[in-house]
């Protein structure tokens, strides 16, 4: 994949409520794929900074994973640990320590403030996925602006470090979604478009490789070499 990076969608992982859900030994077997392969992995700050001079390295991956459940602290931060890797976990802000309460097959658990800073200070980045995990194009303008800014704010708060990344909700965004996006001061965010990476993507509107329940190494591999069709 010349100069494209994969950006890989998670949200939980662990065994239940599978429609969110890739069970562990599911991601171990991908890192483990990835590795032989020699893919370098970086968290989305790093991709922010090469698309900003237009470069991006070769065999690339990005772990990004959605709300910040529990099954992320619990399972996937030692399984990427294992290899030296760290991920990129976009955390709903007002919801930390809680319930999912937009998810309709299962209420999944989100993980505290604490398991998010213990996450920072394992090197992970913290990115904002607003306060409350709201439809932003379907908010009031002003609504949609203090959902993110001030999702910033407080995960900074908690951090002590800049919350650089953002990821839209329901992958639900439109041109001025975007622009409120930058003016809160993010780098970069994903959506939920399928594709690769290219050096002259907007790092606003960043598409991503979904991956599922059932997929292992050989799913992964298909994913991605779906997602290179899609995108080349």
């Amino acid at each position: 994949m010349p100069e494209m990076i994969a950006i890989l969608m998670y949200h939980n992982v662990g065994e239940k409520g599978r429609h969110l859900n890739v069970s562990p030994q599911g991601l171990a077997k991908q890192c483990q794929m990835l590795q032989r392969l020699r893919f370098r992995v970086m968290p989305l700050r790093e991709l922010a900074e090469h698309l900003h001079h237009r470069q991006l390295p070769r065999r690339a991956a990005v772990f990004t994973f959605d709300d910040a459940l529990l099954g992320v602290y619990e399972h996937a931060a030692p399984i990427l640990r294992r290899h030296g890797w760290v991920g990129t976990v976009f955390a709903v802000s007002r919801r930390l320590g809680g319930e999912t309460d937009w998810t309709d097959d299962y209420r999944h658990r989100v993980m505290s403030r604490e398991q998010l800073l213990a996450l920072h200070r394992a090197g992970w980045e913290v990115g904002g996925h607003t306060l409350t995990h709201s439809y932003l194009t379907r908010l009031p303008p002003e609504d949609a602006r203090h959902e993110i800014e001030q999702c910033r704010h407080e995960l900074e708060e908690l951090t002590g470090a800049p919350v650089l990344s953002f990821c839209y909700p329901y992958g639900d965004w439109n041109d001025a979604v975007t622009q409120m996006v930058r003016e809160a001061g993010y780098q970069a965010a994903c959506t939920v478009r399928k594709g690769l990476v290219k050096p002259q993507d907007n790092p606003l509107t960043l598409p991503r490789v979904h991956i599922a329940y059932s997929d292992g190494a050989t799913g992964l591999l298909y994913r991605l070499w779906r997602a290179w069709r899609r995108t080349r």
